[in-house]
């Protein structure tokens, strides 16, 4: 095992010290190098003690009988092959994961490639070189391994008594790695979590390890994910509802704790239409009106005609994080989000199927595969009565990698809008500004060169949605719609901080011929839109959605909040205060200076926003267990 096992610890060393090279000012301004290496030789120790601490057992009873040293040693060798280039392919898929998340390689990394048709185009256009190192490198190197890193055969054959004490010997020596720590608990990343870097935190955890570990969490998430902290339920559910600004007696269904009444004003006696259009990774570092780079004067110029939110918040850094939060209500989770999980898909609370029951059609429009990250499965489980996707579109669209161009699936929302006879739901999900960011040539003027950028990408965004709205102005539907455009999350989510809230500002916009302008400064979250939405469109109704209606002015004088999860990172921000909770380390009580997007630690302990942001985490995940969002 010895040449194998050290040829892996070289790869580790050699990708650990690159990723330093690259991030050495990062790295540098947390002035932890002692203490974080200290802390790779420890995780390094953990893969390789997974990895070997089976074969390490089983090993020397092959050496017991005739003919077991040569089978010992071939399998020895392709076992270690094996686990070699695993270990290989994650150090070198590292530094394009960390451009696109900031961050080593996580369950993100196992959940696309699910969708090899959009994601295989999209690295292989996006990050050409990594690409070419892998493939370049990977073969060579389980040839130089093969060749090279031969395990060195034993030379006779060993007794029974001799092989059960190697066995115990080496299992307990490699267990003894694998768990990294004497102490009742195993080793885990919270062990390295020793500085306000996300990032520099993970240096010292091998991409293979960070892999393996986000797939043993994933395994729990359909019992909820990581546990963030203690609190009875009756607290718990007490919390959650005070935060909801209702009273006690507005709640009175025990097997849906949150389910209330809204029926602020009175019911219209013709209901508005619902659009919501859904802009891919739209953050508010484009949107001019938030102070970013100006690429989005369309919505800028719309956001004076309509509700504008100053400070909205994503819930989360997927697409399916904002259709649960947006669409559903739901605040976030360290698990999948419920779009995927199997009990949200059928029964659980979203617009559509509150709107059904108010005698709505609900229909979700992408120019893409809709079964992608199951949204179709959810939709058409929880009250949506038609999908339309990209084999809906006429062959001569623009088909980018991610599908139909925002142009051609705008052009197509416009008429089948105007066709409908009954109150009618559109969900619209934008994919332009999806890497490898892709839209016809000459159809805006760029902002930068070359062309498949962010910045042009989102431009093009802009251009499409400002098209929409003027067909949709002169349409027979404007004037009883209300229009909500929102981004799903924030562009690529990075920063030398534990959680980059600043990456989790996005824009969000209510408008339509119903819609009388104004502006909502109060710091809000996406799970405020829907009961928002609810009142403008003069409904009455039950449901369990915690997100306050911000068209109460009530509701706008009290201190906004918002939930983020980042990762296994879940943050509750109230104005510049914020609680960080994660896995096996205590609440973090931090302040955040929105102007120079910092999150620095408080000397104010926060027992009040502590006692918030644990109930919230505790009850999204029963919440989902227990079916109280129905």
């Amino acid at each position: 095992m010895g040449p194998p096992l050290l040829a892996m610890w070289a790869v580790l060393l050699v990708g650990r010290a690159g990723l330093a090279l690259w991030l050495h000012e990062r790295m540098g301004a947390q002035a932890a190098w002692g203490a974080l290496g200290l802390e790779s030789l420890r995780f390094d120790g953990v893969l390789l003690g997974l990895i070997w601490c089976a074969p390490a057992a089983l090993l020397p009873w092959l050496l017991t009988f005739r003919g077991g040293i040569q089978w010992a040693t071939k399998a020895t060798r392709l076992y270690a092959l094996l686990w070699f280039l695993f270990v290989f392919f994650m150090e070198c898929a590292t530094p394009a994961f960390v451009m696109e998340y900031d961050s080593r390689p996580n369950y993100l990394f196992v959940e696309y490639l699910r969708h090899v048709r959009e994601v295989a185009p999209t690295v292989v256009l996006q990050y050409p070189w990594a690409t070419g190192l892998a493939a370049i490198a990977l073969p060579l190197g389980g040839w130089a391994f093969w060749r090279w890193a031969r395990p060195i055969p034993p030379r006779a054959r060993i007794t029974w008594p001799a092989a059960l004490g190697w066995s115990v010997l080496l299992f307990g020596l490699f267990v003894l790695m694998a768990r990294g720590a004497l102490g009742h608990r195993p080793a885990n990343p919270a062990l390295a979590a020793i500085t306000q870097d996300n990032l520099v935190n993970q240096w010292p955890l091998a991409s293979g390890y960070t892999l393996l570990y986000a797939l043993r969490q994933s395994a729990r998430n359909e019992t909820g994910g990581v546990v963030y902290g203690h609190m009875p339920q009756d607290e718990m559910l007490a919390v959650v509802r005070d935060e909801m600004g209702l009273p006690a007696t507005a709640f009175n269904a025990p097997d849906a704790p949150t389910r209330h009444l809204q029926a602020r004003g009175p019911a219209r006696a013709k209901p508005h239409n619902l659009v919501i259009i859904l802009e891919e990774s739209m953050g508010a570092e484009f949107v001019g009106r938030l102070g970013g780079l100006g690429v989005t004067p369309h919505l800028d110029r719309l956001a004076a005609e309509g509700i504008w939110f100053d400070q909205l918040y994503a819930t989360g850094t997927r697409s399916v994080r904002g259709i649960e939060a947006v669409v559903a209500g739901f605040p976030p989770t360290s698990s999948e989000s419920t779009v995927k999980l199997q009990r949200a898909q059928k029964d659980f609370f979203t617009l559509g199927q509150f709107l059904k029951a108010q005698g709505y059609r609900s229909t979700f429009l992408y120019g893409g595969e809709s079964h992608f990250d199951n949204m179709r499965g959810f939709f058409m489980g929880n009250g949506f009565d038609d999908v339309i996707d990209e084999q809906d579109f006429p062959e001569d669209s623009f088909r980018a990698t991610w599908g139909v161009d925002d142009v051609g699936l705008l052009d197509k929302a416009d008429p089948y809008f105007a066709a409908q006879t009954q109150p009618f739901f559109g969900l619209v999900f934008t994919s332009s500004n999806h890497a490898p960011f892709e839209f016809p040539d000459g159809a805006i003027e760029l902002h930068e060169s070359p062309k498949p950028t962010v910045n042009n990408a989102v431009k093009y965004a802009d251009h499409a949605l400002g098209r929409f709205f003027e067909k949709a102005r002169r349409s027979a539907y404007w004037d009883n719609t209300v229009f909500l455009v929102v981004a799903d999350h924030n562009s690529r989510v990075y920063g030398d901080t534990l959680l980059p809230i600043q990456r989790f500002h996005i824009p969000g916009l209510i408008l339509g011929g119903p819609v009388k302008p104004d502006v909502i400064t109060t710091q809000a979250s996406q799970i405020d839109l829907a009961p928002t939405l609810i009142s403008l469109l003069g409904l009455h109704g039950e449901h369990p959605m915690i997100g306050r209606d911000l068209t109460d002015p009530a509701q706008r004088q009290r201190p906004g909040r918002a939930i983020l999860q980042f990762d296994k990172t879940q943050a509750y921000m109230e104005g510049d205060r914020v609680v960080l909770l994660r896995p096996e380390l205590p609440p973090a009580a931090m302040r955040y200076d929105s102007p120079l997007g910092q999150l620095m630690p408080s000397t104010e302990p926060m027992p009040d926003l502590v006692r918030k942001a644990v109930a919230h985490a505790l009850f999204a995940p029963q919440a989902y267990r227990e079916g109280w969002h129905r």
